[in-house]
């Protein structure tokens, strides 16, 4: 068993060894015949289906990207360097676990068979060079880290810089990461919103994932009102010439570390962005199964896609002038993309782009597809049903058993935050849970009393309401962050 597993319940993880023994024994087979591993993403392993969610950051020197996560963790993990110069010059996977901090060199961590990192040697040994596991004991604290990891990249190349080059493909490894990673985050500074050609080719390494990307726009506490709206229309228009779709981004706008915000006017427009960040942030681990489901069915029906475009391109060469037809069939591949589309009646959206086909056949056969063997029917057959019968009735088993359960999965799971019907919030609940409380009934109706003194609406207060008696407590804000997280019952405080 991958001890990566992000699963923690009964339900959860049964969905997930049955999405396991679909995808080997009727999606798998055919990746292999096609080699749609070595065309595009690989084949996928056990430590693939049972990582936990992670969240891949990406953006260029200094815009605060290893600052974030160390606001997220809420401490220092290992090998952490935060600084104005580039500091971050590699990989760093920030993960949790139950023993000691630790790091754990690329070379190592390629070879782990209950991690999802095993392709990554692929890349070759320069680039292992520059990747690491930063892992944190959650016992210490960074609970986040029992539920999401954090993929901290180096800071995106400009000018003279990015003519330089690196000695491995870093657009190549940001599409694996990409592939593979619950959400990704843009991060840009408030002072440096040019996109140099390496950060271009970086977000169009990311093709194909943008329902997973959110931009964030870092350090806006350090600009007036009149400046943060001219920052903010540049950002969109230069994210509109490089991010090609008709919706509009959605950026969130704040300060992201455990430093005083400057300007104190943003001061709540900064903490409900905020707050809408970190709730999807939270949202990742409640709903990884689903996006296990989703992913896999995205994959299965581009190996599918991958199988009938060779499988076509096999049956049209001629026994003599292979090359010179299949050169023609290349330079008119939409027509062709369009042939299979009517034949088969699968989508045109599903098939990749021309060019990326082009380069992965050239890249991987020379242009060769005689090799191939002819495409069986009844493997064929098999993914279609599991595409339009076995999976649907998966996630529908699945969805029902969670609401039988009540979300958990486990009858026996303590849930630490019980709903109560009462309108008057936590006042009734002394009574229920008084063996769970740490303190007498005096003292609870004392903290009550201020606890409505400060207006609560619907039994529930804001993080604005509370800041300032929280401050004046004079405790570290890694203890106050750790007190609001245990006390956002609702995982939201705007409201």
């Amino acid at each position: 068993k991958s001890s990566t597993a992000a699963f923690g319940n009964a339900v959860e993880k049964e969905t997930i060894e049955g999405l396991k023994r679909l995808y080997r024994s009727g999606i798998k087979p055919l990746e292999v015949q096609f080699k749609f591993g070595e065309f595009y993403s690989p084949i996928m392993t056990d430590a693939d289906f049972d990582a936990k969610p992670m969240v891949l950051l990406i953006g260029q020197y200094s815009v605060g990207k290893t600052s974030f996560i160390r606001y997220l963790v809420g401490r220092d993990f290992p090998g952490m360097r935060i600084g104005p110069e580039p500091t971050t010059d590699r990989f760093v996977i920030v993960a949790g676990n139950k023993t000691n901090d630790s790091t754990i060199p690329g070379n190592a961590l390629a070879v782990q068979a209950d991690k999802p990192f095993r392709t990554l040697q692929k890349y070759g040994a320069q680039f292992l060079d520059k990747l690491e596991c930063a892992e944190v004991d959650t016992r210490k604290g960074a609970d986040i880290l029992d539920y999401i990891t954090f993929v901290d990249t180096p800071g995106v190349l400009s000018g003279e810089k990015q003519r330089i080059g690196r000695s491995y493909d870093f657009t190549g490894v940001v599409e694996w990461f990409a592939g593979r990673c619950d959400r990704i985050l843009l991060l840009f500074d408030a002072h440096k919103l040019d996109i140099s050609d390496e950060f271009q080719a970086a977000i169009g390494a990311l093709r194909g994932n943008d329902d997973k990307i959110r931009i964030v726009l870092n350090k806006a506490d350090r600009v007036d009102s009149q400046q943060l709206m001219r920052v903010h229309g540049a950002l969109m228009w230069s994210l509109g010439k490089v991010i090609r779709t008709p919706e509009v981004a959605r950026v969130y706008v704040g300060s992201f570390w455990d430093h005083p915000i400057q300007n104190k006017q943003f001061e709540e427009l900064f903490l409900k962005e905020s707050h809408d960040l970190l709730k999807d942030l939270k949202s990742l681990p409640h709903s990884a199964v689903v996006r296990r489901i989703n992913a896999v069915v995205k994959r299965a029906r581009a190996a599918r896609i991958h199988a009938l475009t060779i499988d076509h391109l096999r049956q049209k060469l001629p026994y003599f002038g292979k090359e010179k037809a299949m050169n023609k069939m290349l330079e008119n591949l939409e027509d062709e993309y369009k042939e299979i589309s009517r034949k088969h009646s699968v989508p045109l959206a599903d098939f990749p782009r021309v060019e990326t086909f082009r380069k992965a056949l050239k890249r991987n056969t020379n242009n060769d597809v005689s090799n191939f063997p002819p495409l069986n029917p009844r493997i064929l057959a098999e993914l279609n049903e599991i595409l339009s019968a076995y999976i649907p009735r998966l996630q529908s088993k699945h969805s029902k058993r969670m609401m039988e359960s009540g979300g958990s999965g486990d009858d026996d799971e303590v849930n630490p935050f019980p709903e109560h019907s009462d309108s008057n919030g936590m006042r009734n609940s002394f009574v229920n849970l008084k063996e769970n409380w740490a303190i007498d009934e005096t003292t609870f109706e004392q903290h009550q009393q201020e606890f409505d003194e400060l207006g609560p609406k619907h039994g529930l207060l804001s993080g604005l309401q509370v800041r300032e008696t929280l401050a004046a407590s004079k405790l570290p804000t890694q203890v106050l962050r750790k007190l609001w997280d245990l006390a956002d019952i609702d995982g939201y405080d705007s409201d």
